[in-house]
Protein backbone atom coordinates (compact mmCIF):
# COMPACT_ATOMS: atom_id res chain seq x y z
CA UNK A 1 0.00 0.00 0.00
CA UNK A 2 1.44 3.54 -0.88
CA UNK A 3 2.88 5.93 2.07
CA UNK A 4 -0.57 7.77 2.74
CA UNK A 5 -1.09 9.27 6.68
CA UNK A 6 -3.90 8.42 9.36
CA UNK A 7 -5.99 10.69 8.09
CA UNK A 8 -6.12 9.95 4.47
CA UNK A 9 -7.00 6.73 5.21
CA UNK A 10 -10.13 7.65 7.20
CA UNK A 11 -11.13 9.91 4.23
CA UNK A 12 -10.80 7.01 1.98
CA UNK A 13 -12.27 4.48 3.54
CA UNK A 14 -15.15 6.55 4.22
CA UNK A 15 -15.94 7.39 0.63
CA UNK A 16 -14.82 3.85 -0.13
CA UNK A 17 -16.93 2.10 2.35
CA UNK A 18 -20.37 4.79 1.32
CA UNK A 19 -20.09 4.11 -2.77
CA UNK A 20 -20.76 0.47 -1.86
CA UNK A 21 -23.62 0.88 0.46
CA UNK A 22 -21.89 0.91 4.15
CA UNK A 23 -23.02 3.57 5.75
CA UNK A 24 -22.80 4.81 9.37
CA UNK A 25 -23.05 7.70 11.65
CA UNK A 26 -18.92 8.49 11.28
CA UNK A 27 -19.12 11.85 12.10
CA UNK A 28 -22.22 12.33 14.56
CA UNK A 29 -23.50 15.81 13.57
CA UNK A 30 -26.37 15.92 16.29
CA UNK A 31 -26.62 15.53 20.18
CA UNK A 32 -27.73 11.65 19.52
CA UNK A 33 -23.81 10.05 20.08
CA UNK A 34 -22.71 12.87 22.17
CA UNK A 35 -20.36 11.06 24.26
CA UNK A 36 -17.97 10.98 21.45
CA UNK A 37 -17.29 14.64 20.25
CA UNK A 38 -17.39 14.93 24.00
CA UNK A 39 -14.60 12.43 24.67
CA UNK A 40 -12.97 14.27 21.68
CA UNK A 41 -13.03 17.45 23.21
CA UNK A 42 -11.14 16.13 26.46
CA UNK A 43 -8.69 14.47 24.78
CA UNK A 44 -8.02 17.25 23.10
CA UNK A 45 -7.68 19.32 26.28
CA UNK A 46 -4.53 17.17 27.61
CA UNK A 47 -0.99 17.82 26.49
CA UNK A 48 2.18 16.64 26.89
CA UNK A 49 5.10 17.53 29.07
CA UNK A 50 8.37 16.62 26.83
CA UNK A 51 11.68 15.87 27.60
CA UNK A 52 13.43 16.37 24.85
CA UNK A 53 17.01 15.56 26.43
CA UNK A 54 18.27 12.44 27.09
CA UNK A 55 15.97 10.47 24.91
CA UNK A 56 15.21 7.20 25.67
CA UNK A 57 14.99 3.97 23.26
CA UNK A 58 11.42 3.15 23.46
CA UNK A 59 9.43 -0.26 23.31
CA UNK A 60 5.77 -0.34 22.98
CA UNK A 61 5.46 -4.12 23.38
CA UNK A 62 3.21 -5.67 26.39
CA UNK A 63 1.58 -8.74 27.85
CA UNK A 64 -2.66 -9.38 27.93
CA UNK A 65 -4.17 -12.30 28.12
CA UNK A 66 -1.07 -14.72 28.24
CA UNK A 67 -0.09 -13.29 24.48
CA UNK A 68 2.99 -10.69 23.39
CA UNK A 69 1.48 -8.58 21.67
CA UNK A 70 4.14 -5.32 19.74
CA UNK A 71 1.56 -2.57 20.24
CA UNK A 72 -1.13 -1.13 23.14
CA UNK A 73 -3.55 -0.82 20.26
CA UNK A 74 -6.41 -3.54 19.89
CA UNK A 75 -9.31 -3.72 17.98
CA UNK A 76 -12.04 -3.45 20.12
CA UNK A 77 -15.33 -5.91 19.80
CA UNK A 78 -16.02 -6.04 15.98
CA UNK A 79 -19.18 -7.03 13.77
CA UNK A 80 -21.36 -6.57 10.88
CA UNK A 81 -18.87 -8.17 8.36
CA UNK A 82 -22.22 -9.47 6.50
CA UNK A 83 -22.40 -6.54 4.69
CA UNK A 84 -19.04 -5.76 4.21
CA UNK A 85 -18.46 -8.66 1.49
CA UNK A 86 -16.99 -12.27 1.97
CA UNK A 87 -13.10 -11.22 2.58
CA UNK A 88 -13.69 -8.60 4.85
CA UNK A 89 -13.00 -10.30 8.03
CA UNK A 90 -10.01 -11.94 7.23
CA UNK A 91 -8.53 -9.19 5.67
CA UNK A 92 -9.17 -7.32 8.99
CA UNK A 93 -7.62 -10.21 10.97
CA UNK A 94 -4.82 -10.47 8.57
CA UNK A 95 -4.03 -6.97 8.94
CA UNK A 96 -4.17 -7.18 12.63
CA UNK A 97 -2.18 -9.83 13.35
CA UNK A 98 0.66 -8.73 11.04
CA UNK A 99 0.66 -5.25 13.18
CA UNK A 100 1.44 -7.84 16.26
CA UNK A 101 -1.93 -6.97 18.19
CA UNK A 102 -4.89 -8.51 18.66
CA UNK A 103 -9.14 -9.01 17.59
CA UNK A 104 -12.08 -8.99 19.50
CA UNK A 105 -14.97 -9.94 17.61
CA UNK A 106 -18.48 -9.06 18.74
CA UNK A 107 -21.85 -10.62 17.46
CA UNK A 108 -21.90 -13.51 15.32
CA UNK A 109 -21.53 -16.95 14.53
CA UNK A 110 -19.26 -20.11 15.52
CA UNK A 111 -18.24 -19.70 11.68
CA UNK A 112 -17.37 -16.07 11.61
CA UNK A 113 -15.33 -16.91 14.49
CA UNK A 114 -13.49 -19.80 13.20
CA UNK A 115 -12.46 -18.10 10.09
CA UNK A 116 -11.10 -15.00 12.44
CA UNK A 117 -9.21 -18.03 14.29
CA UNK A 118 -7.68 -19.56 11.04
CA UNK A 119 -5.75 -16.20 10.62
CA UNK A 120 -3.70 -16.83 13.70
CA UNK A 121 -4.80 -13.68 15.10
CA UNK A 122 -5.28 -13.63 19.17
CA UNK A 123 -9.44 -13.38 19.01
CA UNK A 124 -11.08 -12.21 22.59
CA UNK A 125 -15.32 -13.33 21.57
CA UNK A 126 -17.35 -10.50 22.80
CA UNK A 127 -20.95 -11.96 23.96
CA UNK A 128 -23.89 -10.30 24.09
CA UNK A 129 -26.01 -9.81 27.10
CA UNK A 130 -28.64 -12.52 25.82
CA UNK A 131 -32.02 -12.77 27.30
CA UNK A 132 -31.51 -16.52 27.38
CA UNK A 133 -29.16 -17.14 29.50
CA UNK A 134 -27.92 -20.72 28.58
CA UNK A 135 -27.17 -18.67 24.67
CA UNK A 136 -24.45 -16.81 26.29
CA UNK A 137 -22.90 -20.19 28.29
CA UNK A 138 -23.15 -21.77 24.75
CA UNK A 139 -20.84 -19.27 23.08
CA UNK A 140 -18.67 -18.96 25.97
CA UNK A 141 -17.80 -22.88 25.82
CA UNK A 142 -17.62 -22.53 21.67
CA UNK A 143 -15.42 -19.77 22.12
CA UNK A 144 -12.94 -21.78 24.87
CA UNK A 145 -12.67 -24.67 22.44
CA UNK A 146 -12.20 -23.11 19.48
CA UNK A 147 -8.99 -21.54 20.82
CA UNK A 148 -9.78 -17.93 21.83
CA UNK A 149 -7.04 -16.24 24.43
CA UNK A 150 -10.39 -14.82 26.32
CA UNK A 151 -14.14 -13.79 26.65
CA UNK A 152 -16.12 -11.79 27.76
CA UNK A 153 -19.04 -9.63 27.72
CA UNK A 154 -20.41 -6.28 26.38
CA UNK A 155 -22.79 -5.48 29.56
CA UNK A 156 -23.79 -1.95 27.97
CA UNK A 157 -26.41 -3.59 25.39
CA UNK A 158 -28.46 -4.06 28.76
CA UNK A 159 -32.26 -3.31 27.02
CA UNK A 160 -31.07 -3.32 23.30
CA UNK A 161 -28.93 -0.95 21.87
CA UNK A 162 -29.10 2.76 20.24
CA UNK A 163 -29.70 2.70 16.61
CA UNK A 164 -29.72 5.93 15.75
CA UNK A 165 -32.49 7.43 17.70
CA UNK A 166 -34.58 4.21 18.33
CA UNK A 167 -33.76 1.20 20.64
CA UNK A 168 -33.87 -1.99 18.94
CA UNK A 169 -33.27 -5.58 19.98
CA UNK A 170 -34.47 -5.58 23.24
CA UNK A 171 -36.46 -8.15 22.82
CA UNK A 172 -32.67 -10.47 22.54
CA UNK A 173 -31.01 -8.52 25.00
CA UNK A 174 -31.25 -8.10 29.01
CA UNK A 175 -29.04 -6.95 32.32
CA UNK A 176 -27.75 -9.84 33.74
CA UNK A 177 -27.82 -11.22 36.83
CA UNK A 178 -24.37 -11.20 38.42
CA UNK A 179 -24.99 -14.44 40.20
CA UNK A 180 -25.38 -15.84 37.25
CA UNK A 181 -22.64 -13.65 35.57
CA UNK A 182 -20.12 -14.77 38.66
CA UNK A 183 -21.44 -18.84 37.96
CA UNK A 184 -20.31 -18.14 34.22
CA UNK A 185 -16.98 -16.82 34.79
CA UNK A 186 -16.31 -19.63 37.56
CA UNK A 187 -16.89 -22.16 34.33
CA UNK A 188 -14.61 -21.14 32.04
CA UNK A 189 -10.73 -21.94 31.90
CA UNK A 190 -10.03 -18.25 29.57
CA UNK A 191 -9.56 -14.41 31.47
CA UNK A 192 -13.34 -13.36 31.57
CA UNK A 193 -13.28 -9.24 30.12
CA UNK A 194 -16.23 -7.50 30.91
CA UNK A 195 -16.94 -4.36 28.62
CA UNK A 196 -19.10 -1.40 28.63
CA UNK A 197 -17.77 -0.04 32.66
CA UNK A 198 -18.59 3.40 33.06
CA UNK A 199 -18.71 3.53 36.84
CA UNK A 200 -16.50 2.80 39.88
CA UNK A 201 -19.88 0.66 41.33
CA UNK A 202 -19.63 -1.11 38.00
CA UNK A 203 -15.89 -1.84 38.04
CA UNK A 204 -15.68 -3.25 41.89
CA UNK A 205 -18.66 -5.70 41.12
CA UNK A 206 -16.80 -6.85 37.95
CA UNK A 207 -13.64 -7.26 40.07
CA UNK A 208 -15.65 -8.90 42.95
CA UNK A 209 -17.43 -11.48 40.49
CA UNK A 210 -14.12 -12.85 38.96
CA UNK A 211 -13.34 -10.52 36.00
CA UNK A 212 -9.84 -10.38 34.92
CA UNK A 213 -10.75 -7.53 32.57
CA UNK A 214 -12.50 -4.58 32.36
CA UNK A 215 -13.21 -2.44 28.77
CA UNK A 216 -14.52 1.44 29.97
CA UNK A 217 -16.38 2.29 26.88
CA UNK A 218 -19.57 3.43 25.99
CA UNK A 219 -19.70 1.71 22.91
CA UNK A 220 -19.26 4.51 20.38
CA UNK A 221 -22.45 5.85 21.91
CA UNK A 222 -24.20 2.54 20.53
CA UNK A 223 -25.73 1.31 23.50
CA UNK A 224 -26.56 4.72 25.50
CA UNK A 225 -26.24 8.14 24.77
CA UNK A 226 -25.05 10.50 26.86
CA UNK A 227 -23.21 8.11 29.40
CA UNK A 228 -20.36 9.66 30.50
CA UNK A 229 -17.07 9.81 28.06
CA UNK A 230 -14.57 6.70 28.48
CA UNK A 231 -11.70 9.02 29.24
CA UNK A 232 -13.54 10.78 31.81
CA UNK A 233 -14.55 7.91 33.54
CA UNK A 234 -11.08 6.08 33.38
CA UNK A 235 -9.45 7.87 36.15
CA UNK A 236 -12.35 7.23 39.08
CA UNK A 237 -12.32 3.47 37.66
CA UNK A 238 -8.41 3.33 37.74
CA UNK A 239 -8.35 4.61 41.43
CA UNK A 240 -11.05 1.63 42.44
CA UNK A 241 -9.62 -1.43 40.54
CA UNK A 242 -6.27 -0.56 39.10
CA UNK A 243 -4.60 -2.66 41.17
CA UNK A 244 -6.61 -5.57 41.00
CA UNK A 245 -7.75 -5.49 37.44
CA UNK A 246 -6.54 -5.04 33.88
CA UNK A 247 -8.26 -2.22 32.80
CA UNK A 248 -8.77 -1.37 28.78
CA UNK A 249 -10.50 1.36 27.56
CA UNK A 250 -11.98 2.54 23.86
CA UNK A 251 -14.67 4.84 22.65
CA UNK A 252 -13.41 7.73 20.05
CA UNK A 253 -9.58 7.15 20.21
CA UNK A 254 -8.18 7.66 16.73
CA UNK A 255 -4.60 8.27 16.92
CA UNK A 256 -1.22 7.66 18.32
CA UNK A 257 -1.23 10.13 21.52
CA UNK A 258 -4.90 9.69 21.48
CA UNK A 259 -3.62 6.18 23.14
CA UNK A 260 -0.86 7.70 24.98
CA UNK A 261 -3.29 9.91 26.97
CA UNK A 262 -4.97 6.80 27.73
CA UNK A 263 -2.30 4.99 28.73
CA UNK A 264 -0.68 7.92 31.19
CA UNK A 265 -4.40 7.70 32.95
CA UNK A 266 -3.76 3.86 33.49
CA UNK A 267 -5.42 2.13 30.83
CA UNK A 268 -3.11 -1.33 29.60
CA UNK A 269 -4.17 -0.49 25.93
CA UNK A 270 -6.42 1.11 23.67
CA UNK A 271 -9.11 -0.33 21.45
CA UNK A 272 -10.18 1.25 17.86
CA UNK A 273 -13.08 0.09 15.91
CA UNK A 274 -14.70 2.11 13.13
CA UNK A 275 -11.64 3.50 12.51
CA UNK A 276 -10.21 -0.03 11.76
CA UNK A 277 -13.13 -0.53 9.42
CA UNK A 278 -12.14 2.78 7.40
CA UNK A 279 -8.58 1.77 7.23
CA UNK A 280 -10.04 -1.96 5.62
CA UNK A 281 -12.13 0.41 2.95
CA UNK A 282 -9.04 2.64 2.30
CA UNK A 283 -6.73 -0.66 1.49
CA UNK A 284 -7.74 -3.50 2.47
CA UNK A 285 -5.81 -5.67 4.90
CA UNK A 286 -2.38 -3.47 4.07
CA UNK A 287 -4.52 -0.70 5.16
CA UNK A 288 -5.67 -2.25 8.21
CA UNK A 289 -1.88 -2.97 8.87
CA UNK A 290 -0.53 0.70 8.53
CA UNK A 291 -3.09 2.00 10.09
CA UNK A 292 -2.48 0.42 13.17
CA UNK A 293 1.44 0.45 12.78
CA UNK A 294 1.04 4.66 12.12
CA UNK A 295 -0.87 4.73 15.18
CA UNK A 296 1.33 2.77 16.88
CA UNK A 297 4.66 4.77 15.40
CA UNK A 298 3.26 7.66 17.23
CA UNK A 299 2.56 6.41 20.40
CA UNK A 300 6.45 5.25 19.99
CA UNK A 301 7.46 8.77 19.05
CA UNK A 302 5.71 10.70 21.89
CA UNK A 303 6.57 8.34 24.59
CA UNK A 304 10.13 9.04 23.23
CA UNK A 305 9.66 12.83 23.79
CA UNK A 306 7.89 12.44 27.26
CA UNK A 307 11.37 10.41 28.15
CA UNK A 308 9.07 7.02 28.83
CA UNK A 309 11.33 4.30 27.63
CA UNK A 310 8.62 1.78 28.17
CA UNK A 311 4.59 0.91 28.84
CA UNK A 312 5.73 0.86 32.01
CA UNK A 313 7.19 3.75 32.97
CA UNK A 314 4.09 5.97 31.84
CA UNK A 315 2.01 8.23 34.12
CA UNK A 316 0.11 11.40 34.85
CA UNK A 317 3.34 13.18 35.17
CA UNK A 318 3.72 13.41 31.12
CA UNK A 319 0.08 15.14 30.96
CA UNK A 320 -1.09 18.55 31.67
CA UNK A 321 -4.48 19.37 31.12
CA UNK A 322 -5.89 22.90 30.02
CA UNK A 323 -7.13 24.76 31.99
Amino acid sequence: MEEISISQLYARGKENLEKAGYRRAWSPESNLNASIPANRRYLDSLFFVPKFLDPVDVDTSLTLFGIRLATPVFASSLSGFHQLGKTALTDIAEGIKKAGSLMMLGIGGSTELQRAIDTGVPVVKIVKPYRRTELISKKVRDAERRGCVAVGMDIDHFYGRLAIDKVDRDDMFAPQNTEELKHLIAQTRLPFIIKGVLSVADALRAAEIGASAIVVSNHGSGAVDFTVPSMMALPKIMESVGGCLTVLIDSGFKTGNDVLKALAFGARAAGFASSLLLAWGAGGSPGVERLINLVTAEVRRTMAVTGCANLASIDRSIIIEAP
